[in-house]
C-alpha cells in the first residue's frame, strides 16, 4: 500500500481526488475496499450487507473527499475507517425495533403489514424511476451487472463466472456504475 512517507502519499491522494483524478478515485478504492469490509463486517456479520455497506462507505467517502470535508489529509485513513464504523452502526440501529412507551398488553388492535394505498403508489413509482435510470445508463455491462445483483439478486460470484470478471473488477464495475446510477437518479428525479 503507502510507502515510506505516508502522510505526503494520503495529502497527495486527497489533493488528486478533489482535483476529480479517476485514476485516484479507482486507487482509493482498491486501497480502503478490503480494510472497509472488514470493518463493516465485523459490525453487521452479515457478508452482502457488509458489502452493500462498502460501497457506500466508498461512494459517501468520495463524495466528501470531493467536497473538501477531510480536514486532515494526512489521516485520510482515519477518516475512512470512521465513516465504515459509523455507517455499519447507523444500519444496525436501524435495524433494532423502535422501543414504545405503550404496554405490549394494551395494544389491541394489529395494524395491517400490507403497504397502504400511498406506499404502493410510491414503491410503483420509484421502481419506474429505477427502470428508466437503468435503461439511460451507456454502458451495457454497467447496467447488465446491477439488473443482475441489485434486481434479480443474483450471487456475485455467478455473475463474475458467466460475464468473466474477477471479484475486482466486478467490484470495481458495481463501484462506477452506482455513482454513474445516482448521477443519473439525482437527474431525473431532482433528488439523491
Amino acid at each position: 500500500m503507502l510507502q515510506v512517507n505516508d502522510k505526503t502519499a494520503l495529502v497527495e491522494l486527497v489533493r488528486r481526488i478533489i482535483a476529480r483524478d479517476p485514476r485516484a478515485e479507482e486507487e482509493m478504492a482498491l486501497r480502503y475496499r478490503a480494510g472497509i469490509f472488514q470493518i463493516i463486517y465485523r459490525v453487521v456479520q452479515n457478508y452482502s450487507v457488509a458489502e452493500d455497506l462498502s460501497q457506500e462507505t466508498l461512494m459517501k467517502a468520495l463524495e466528501k473527499t470531493r467536497q473538501g470535508d477531510v480536514r486532515e489529509p494526512e489521516r485520510f485513513s482515519g477518516f475512512i475507517c470512521q465513516m465504515a464504523k459509523f455507517i455499519a452502526l447507523d444500519y444496525v440501529r436501524k435495524l433494532q425495533p423502535a422501543v414504545k412507551n405503550e404496554e405490549v398488553d394494551t395494544a389491541e388492535q394489529v395494524c395491517d403489514p400490507s403497504p397502504d394505498p400511498y406506499q404502493q403508489v410510491l414503491e410503483k413509482e420509484n421502481a419506474e424511476v429505477v427502470r428508466k435510470v437503468l435503461r439511460e445508463m451507456k454502458v451495457p455491462r454497467d447496467r447488465e451487472v446491477l439488473f443482475r445483483f441489485y434486481i434479480l439478486e443474483e450471487e456475485k460470484d455467478d455473475i463474475c463466472a458467466s460475464m468473466q470478471l474477477t471479484r475486482e473488477q466486478f467490484s470495481r464495475i458495481i463501484f462506477r456504475a452506482l455513482r454513474r446510477y445516482k448521477e443519473l437518479h439525482l437527474k431525473i428525479t431532482g433528488k439523491s
